[in-house]
């Protein structure tokens, strides 16, 4: 007998043997009937000899194997009963596997995009980032670490020419937006700049064409372009021979020199993409390359940290001379996950602690709806069954609402994946894309089986302990065993974790607070503002692009309800430029530092209400042949002058030297090279836009888009449009490329934050749920369970107000066990914060008292409102049916 036919067909094998057996008993009784006895004495005669068919036929079944198979899917179909019988019971399980299970799936898709999934790449073990490490001590015994993935031209230099193990690669790290004319038409698009390995380095390999030459990615080269396979194929219609035309990028002609494959992914979202050509002047002279490298076959990454260990040994000393200073090769991957792998990782572990709330809360559901069935198996048990068969009961529902929750969780998070690219920035989103894969859902069953062994293990084991004559305390409490201990215990463990997530996101949003209500230094109402790229030869030229300005912000200053109108090089909630200062005659004596920088128009400051605090603003006086002048803000005037009275102070500017004509006050901006909040103030100078010469502007235009920005007298309709035609007026062939209000900035530099406060309220708030909903079940199964030992209790004399304290207790014992743990705990796990909070420390006393208080509250009220049941208690009825 084969064993498919055992394990498909049981049930006619059962037929047969069933037949057979009879066949055998009925031909006994006819050769006894045939040898003279009647057929009830022939029946009866068989019968003896042949023993019991039904014991014989079990007999039968247990010789062919597979009947432990038959006795898990006949528990499983008991469960399946058990649960159509209790429809309120599965739903409210289900429900909450399946925001526990689909919320640790996907964002476990994140991690494993950003931390597990191989890079895109050939051979991404052979991949590294360069990144440079400075440590120390600073004064005060802190030690500071701090690791860089960006590099100027000498490093580049330096590591293509004496490290022979790599084959090195320089890009920027992300694209920014040029102008493509097509057409006589105007396109904004994506460029991203790369050097001439960076797609050998990559191992990937253009369809049509060839990757860029030494000789393109020199300064000064022939103007090359590759082009994405998405981009081809929806502006040039997939046409095999654009190889060798040229294209006008930045209003100069680019050869395109080939076409890459279809889904081929860089370190950024790009259109296209130019030699990066890098040399030691200009952006090379400051912190603006990336460098990948890829190992050569004969070589290992211990030759390649010696060789990287001996490049020159003052490459780093204009950076933090009391600090030590290496490069290292760090895997690539990891590079690119630095700033997105910390939050990240919290948000799992937040997801992971809603899985383990969800589990405790249904374990204590399970063993409440346990503890109400002890009559049917203590009945189950005296008729014989084994205690294993009852265990192994017990532990088929929970394996079963796992895997609904399992696979509904799936869905949810299937659906949670499409909303990810509206609600998380573009920066927190892994490189790559989100998928679900074979390793998320490997993921995704290790939970379904953790979660339903963790909610059998209790069960089974509360089973167990099931007797069949049951103690006289046992009939009064109902719970005094130890599934009532461990309901307590699950509980406060509950309460432990909420405790910490509540102050988790209590502290982000404290963050955010803080970061929304530092003083914007401005006023952002009724201004509107719009991006334009000038990374044109053409506006490389001063007189040119003094030229545009002018008469673009004259036209738009006659648009009516238009109150002033001024550009700048960026604005407030904007990543300014970097550069070097000398301080010349400053009370701190003479110095090189770093400060943000921008140009702008003489309005710039009327425009945005910045106020004037010292000397004056900008006027039209100040020309290209006038004195050279600046105007800083208060914080660069504390920390690199010393003093706020600035006007008539000199600063060296390169070869120029500049004097302070005014000081006004600081303005919101993001992270710069100076500090690290998301929004602060930093050290600000600011230079008219008539007194920056060819050099800088091919520079700043190159990775900054000016912005145009207007300020109405109130609301004006169909604004963006009258913007664009004003600037037609100077530029007929140069477009805005996008439009922002002050407060979308906002929003924009903001946006982590907001994202990581909504996630962790949402995940906390669903966490302080489980938990209160816990108590109260907890109390409420107390309150049916003893009922009969309350109302004897009442009837000897005990008050009402006493039986409800005695009872809500219990539940508060757990809360308070809970409360006491969170806290403890909380001083370790707050720690992982600390990276993502300003403004307050991650053990803020104020933010942990008054989480402890608010969830205390709520257990109050979820342990007492339980026994107002006890108030309909009959204590004369209980002693009669006692």
């Amino acid at each position: 007998m084969n064993w498919w036919r055992q394990l498909f067909s049981r049930h006619a094998m059962y037929s047969d043997l069933s037949e057979e057996i009879r066949e055998h008993l009925q031909e006994k009784v006819e050769e006894l009937v045939a040898g003279g006895m009647s057929h009830e004495q022939a029946l009866a005669a068989a019968r003896r000899e042949f023993g019991n068919a039904m014991l014989l036929e079990e007999r039968g079944r247990q010789m062919w194997q597979w009947s432990w198979l038959e006795n898990i899917l006949r528990d499983l179909r008991f469960a399946c009963r058990q649960l159509r019988r209790n429809p309120g019971f599965t739903l409210i399980v289900v429900l909450t596997l399946t925001l526990a299970i689909g919320a640790n799936t996907a964002v476990f898709s994140m991690v494993n995009a950003l931390l597990l999934r191989p890079l895109p790449y050939r051979q991404p073990e052979r991949l590294a980032a360069l990144t440079r490490h400075l440590g120390g001590v600073l004064p005060g015994g802190r030690v500071f670490e701090e690791a860089d993935s960006g590099h100027d031209g000498e490093t580049w230099e330096l590591v293509r020419d004496n490290v022979p193990s790599v084959l090195p690669a320089a890009y920027k790290p992300g694209s920014n937006g040029i102008n493509l004319e097509v057409n006589h038409q105007v396109r904004y698009v994506h460029n991203q700049r790369v050097s001439a390995t960076f797609f050998d380095v990559l191992g990937i390999q253009p369809l049509l064409g060839r990757n860029f030459t030494q000789e393109e990615d020199r300064p000064n080269g022939p103007k090359a372009v590759i082009l994405s396979y998405a981009f081809w194929r929806s502006l040039f219609a997939g046409d095999a021979n654009i190889l060798g035309q040229a294209i006008h990028l930045k209003g100069v002609p680019y050869t395109v020199v080939g076409v890459m494959p279809p889904g081929a992914e860089t370190t950024a979202a790009a259109d296209l993409w130019t030699p990066i050509q890098p040399w030691r002047r200009g952006e090379g002279g400051g912190i603006n390359y990336r460098i990948v490298m890829r190992l050569k076959d004969d070589a290992t990454w211990a030759q390649v940290d010696s060789q990287l260990a001996v490049l020159h040994p003052g490459l780093f000393d204009r950076f933090r001379k009391d600090m030590k200073a290496q490069l290292m090769a760090t895997p690539f991957q990891e590079a690119l996950a630095q700033e997105k792998r910390t939050p990240t990782l919290i948000l799992m572990s937040a997801v992971g602690v809603i899985l383990l709330i969800a589990a405790a809360n249904l374990t204590g559901l399970m063993l409440v709806r346990l503890s109400r069935r002890k009559d049917e198996i203590r009945t189950r048990l005296a008729l014989g069954a084994p205690r294993s068969a009852i265990m192994r009961q017990a532990f088929m529902e929970p394996l079963l609402l796992s895997l609904a929750g399992a696979f509904c969780g799936l869905a949810l998070a299937l659906l949670g994946l499409k909303s990810f690219a509206a609600l998380f920035p573009p920066d927190m989103l892994p490189f790559g894309g989100i998928s679900i894969d074979g390793r998320v859902l490997t993921f995704t069953a290790l939970c379904t089986a953790g979660v339903s062994i963790f909610i059998g293990m209790f069960t089974v084991s509360s089973s167990g302990h099931v007797q069949i004559r049951p103690t006289t305390a046992g009939r009064m409490s109902g719970d005094g065993a130890p599934s009532g201990r461990t309901r307590h215990l699950l509980i406060g463990a509950e309460v432990c974790l909420t405790l910490v997530l509540l102050a988790g996101a209590g502290l982000l949003v404290r963050t955010l607070v803080y970061l929304q209500t530092l003083p914007p230094g401005f006023d952002a109402s009724n201004v509107l503002t719009a991006r334009a790229s000038l990374d044109n030869p053409r506006y490389h030229d001063p007189a040119a692009f003094q030229s545009l300005v002018r008469e673009s912000l004259a036209a738009m200053k006659q648009i009516p309800g238009v109150e002033s109108a001024a550009v700048g090089l960026s604005l407030p909630y904007e990543v300014g430029l970097n550069d070097g200062v000398k301080i010349l005659d400053a009370p701190k004596g003479k110095d090189e530092l770093g400060s943000s920088t921008a140009y702008i128009t003489p309005e710039y400051f009327r425009a945005l209400r910045i106020p004037i605090l010292a000397g004056r603003a900008f006027t039209d006086d100040d020309a290209s042949t006038s004195e050279p002048v600046v105007v800083v803000n208060v914080s660069f005037a504390k920390q690199h002058l010393g003093t706020l009275d600035v006007v008539g102070l000199h600063l060296g500017l390169g070869d120029t030297i500049c004097s302070v004509v005014g000081l006004v006050g600081n303005v919101k901006k993001p992270p710069g090279m100076f500090m690290n909040a998301p929004l602060s103030t930093e050290p600000m100078f600011y230079i008219p836009f008539t007194q920056v010469d060819q050099p800088y502007l091919k520079l700043v235009h190159g990775w900054f888009q000016p912005s145009w920005m207007v300020r109405g007298q109130g609301p004006i309709a169909g604004l963006p449009e009258a913007m664009q035609r004003a600037l037609s007026k100077a530029d007929p062939e140069l477009p805005f490329s996008s439009f922002h209000s002050l407060d979308d900035l906002e929003a924009t530099a903001l946006s982590q934050q907001r994202v990581e406060v909504l996630l962790l309220t949402v995940l906390s708030g669903l966490a302080f749920l489980l938990s209160i909903v816990g108590v109260y079940g907890l109390v409420s199964n107390m309150v049916v369970q003893r009922r009969r030992e309350i109302g004897i209790r009442m009837a000897l004399g005990c008050q009402l107000g006493q039986a409800m304290t005695t009872v809500a207790g219990s539940g508060l014992v757990a809360v308070g066990f809970g409360l006491g743990t969170g806290l403890i705990l909380s001083a370790f796990a707050l720690r992982v914060l600390k990276s993502q909070l300003y403004g307050v420390r991650n053990l803020d006393p104020a933010t942990l008292i008054g989480v402890s208080l608010f969830l205390l509250s709520a257990a109050l009220l979820a342990s007492f409102a339980p026994t107002l049941r006890i108030a309909r208690i009959d204590p004369a009825a209980t002693l009669r049916a006692e």
